[in-house]
């Protein structure tokens, strides 16, 4: 299987992608609803309509992040991935994610329902963690840069084709 152009994995990947947003928008919606008419606003006031802003920033700045991903892969199918327009994508998608990374850690001293952050917890449901946002955190920087690498591939190519 080809890895970019028409009919590839970059067209399998967009495909996922347009249905993860897809799905993610209407799943957002829904549980705003579900918020709305809930007693969750009533209970404790201040904290829950924090709790709701980190939702609506981390969920719009989520959802971004998949859109530009989704930009990514066009070029990947068009075969021109070295384009000023990727490495503003992937320049976009560092910044989700540190977004992302702040609303988690904000979630975490806000939330009333966190006594305490464990790092690794194993129970009879399995092994969970606290730590999601170091992996936005460390997404966001190893993003910042390759944005960086392709922003230097995209002037060699620019170089090269001028001397082309």
């Amino acid at each position: 299987m080809k890895l970019y152009g028409r009919f590839s994995l970059a067209s399998l990947l967009k495909l996922i992608l347009s249905f993860v947003l897809g799905s993610g928008v209407l799943l957002f919606f829904y549980i705003s609803y579900r918020i709305y008419v809930s007693d969750f606003i009533h209970i404790y006031k201040l904290h829950s309509l924090y709790l709701y802003a980190f939702f609506v920033i981390g969920g719009s700045a989520l959802g971004h992040l998949i859109y530009r991903f989704i930009r990514i892969t066009d070029s990947l199918i068009a075969n021109d991935p070295f384009t000023n327009d990727n490495v503003k994508s992937l320049k976009w998608i560092s910044i989700d994610c540190f977004i992302v990374s702040c609303c988690y850690v904000l979630n975490f001293l806000i939330n009333p329902m966190y006594g305490k952050v464990e790092i690794l917890m194993i129970d009879g449901k399995g092994i969970h963690t606290d730590v999601e946002y170091l992996i936005f955190l460390f997404a966001g920087c190893f993003i910042l840069i390759l944005s960086k690498v392709f922003e230097q591939a995209v002037a060699y190519k620019e170089e090269n084709d001028l001397t082309v």
